[in-house]
């Protein structure tokens, strides 16, 4: 599985390294490990009640375990952009999104998945505000339900950003018009470390084919106090129309030339999307770039 991922990472490097030596752009790589993968600050659950089922039954965080990150990034002077990220998970999207149907898979652990996210757009500036139209592709080794695409928009100035993301399909990990919302902040300080934050809020489409009040596959309605998740109606909160997501406040720092960075970040978890609160975390990274 690792094998596949690092397959298609290569088959990107290649090609992207073929346009910057054509182009004059530029093209840079990056091997990471993490202590875990929590993805937009939900370290806990994305079902209706807490504590939830747990990471073995496809719960959060994507990766309750050390997990292996790894990516490319291309830029050109016109200000066009792509890349490559990709992690490894702690589950196996096949089996979540086959269990919509035969709700009697209870192994979520069997074809674990290699998430893959292909970006591009492009960034320009108008005086001293900056700008950026893209898309990214979420692409899952082992999976079912879970491609899709997202639009991205965002502005910048001086060491502040915001974007907004807004995915463009149902899937077993959102809805179709669901819009993640970030304001970030970047500031370098003494000894070459970066200290960066990012605020983040969801807006969310309550019903869906996977996420919910209703059960999609047979039609019924989830019981009053319950909510619709992926296979079944869980007793818990009800689906919201936006909440606060998350607070990272992180920092790195490169060790000396030999291309390795360390990193810490906080996060103060927010509500997932169905109200429910997600612990606050300290996560760690060893990253190699080249």
């Amino acid at each position: 599985m690792k094998m596949k991922a690092m397959t298609v990472a290569s088959v990107v490097c290649l090609s992207l390294a073929g346009a910057a030596r054509a182009d004059d752009a530029t093209l840079t790589g990056h091997v990471d490990l993490v202590s875990k993968y929590i993805l937009r600050g939900i370290s806990s659950t994305y079902g209706p009640s807490k504590p939830g089922v747990g990471n073995a039954n496809a719960d959060a965080p994507e990766s309750e375990h050390p997990a292996l990150q790894w990516g490319a990034d291309w830029t050109h002077p016109d200000g066009f952009y792509a890349g490559y990220w990709a992690s490894q998970i702690n589950y196996s999207y096949r089996q979540l999104g086959k269990s919509y149907s035969d709700r009697s898979i209870t192994d979520f652990q069997r074809d674990k998945s290699v998430e893959n996210d292909f970006y591009g757009g492009y960034n320009g500036k108008a005086g001293e505000v900056g700008y950026t139209v893209g898309f990214t592709g979420y692409y899952y080794l082992n999976s079912k339900y879970s491609n899709a695409l997202e639009t991205k928009l965002g502005l910048s100035y001086g060491p502040f950003s915001a974007a907004a993301q807004t995915l463009l399909k149902d899937v077993v990990w959102g809805n179709k018009g669901d819009t993640y919302w970030t304001l970030n902040y970047s500031q370098p300080l003494p000894a070459d470390i970066t200290l960066t934050a990012s605020l983040g809020f969801y807006s969310y489409k309550k019903q869906g084919q996977f996420l919910g009040s209703t059960d999609t596959y047979t039609g019924a309605a989830c019981a009053a106090g319950s909510s619709f998740v992926v296979n079944g109606c869980f007793s818990g909160g009800a689906p919201k129309s936006s909440g606060f997501r998350h607070l990272i406040v992180g920092i790195t720092q490169p060790i000396g030339s030999s291309g390795f960075t360390w990193g810490l970040q906080g996060l103060i978890g927010g509500d997932n999307r169905f109200g429910v609160s997600q612990d606050s975390r300290v996560t760690g990274t060893i990253s190699y770039g080249f």
